[in-house]
């Protein structure tokens, strides 16, 4: 059985209140795209039915990131996205705002928008055709053993994307199909995702 997704791991502070002045058409087309492709949504034969995928783009000082359990959607708007304002990876602690509860990768969002100060977008997906590919393709794996959303994955990607060039990719060992990019725009990780995706069908072929 796979592990159970959308549960909130971490120390979450919440306030519930309406978003607004946040221009997410963009994050919400690159989510309309990788939700057509598979990469993101909720279905009942994967994940025992529970959603998967999730993205986020850099907002004043923090970030804004889709609500956890919201992959069924099929179109967005700004009240299925939450704002993660501060976030202390020592305490396993995020402070977060919106009508929804942020994603329960968020902590790992928050390490990847920590190490790369240009970064703007950080994608989440479940990928079976990378995942299983990864170490063929050269991909930087997280250790098996640490499970998402958890402080010790947010160490994990820290520790694999310091120095990394950008846009960057890398699978979540211990999280089934998991696989992140990032980069210094949405079309950049989201391409950079799209051009993994065909070189490990192409393995696949």
């Amino acid at each position: 059985m796979a592990e159970q997704e959308g549960v909130i791991k971490f120390n979450l502070e919440f306030a519930e209140q309406a978003l607004s002045g946040i221009d997410v058409s963009e994050l919400s087309a690159w989510r309309s795209i990788l939700k057509d492709l598979g990469l993101l949504g909720q279905t009942p034969e994967r994940y025992d039915g529970y959603g998967f995928g999730n993205i986020s783009m850099r907002f004043q000082g923090g970030f804004v990131i889709s609500g956890t359990q919201t992959g069924d959607l099929d179109e967005v708007s700004l009240d299925d996205y939450a704002v993660c304002s501060s976030w202390d990876l020592s305490q396993n602690q995020v402070s977060a705002f919106g009508r929804v509860k942020p994603s329960s990768e968020s902590l790992s969002h928050a390490a990847v928008y920590d190490v790369h100060d240009e970064v703007v977008c950080a994608l989440h997906v479940h990928s079976p055709d990378i995942w299983q590919q990864a170490k063929g393709m050269g991909i930087a794996i997280t250790d098996e053993r640490v499970a998402y959303g958890t402080l010790e994955m947010a160490q994990e990607v820290r520790r694999h994307i310091t120095g990394m060039k950008l846009p960057g990719i890398f699978s979540m060992g211990g999280h089934e199909d998991g696989i992140f990019t990032f980069g210094r725009s949405l079309a950049e990780a989201g391409e950079l995702m799209v051009r993994e995706l065909a070189r490990a069908r192409a393995v696949n072929c």
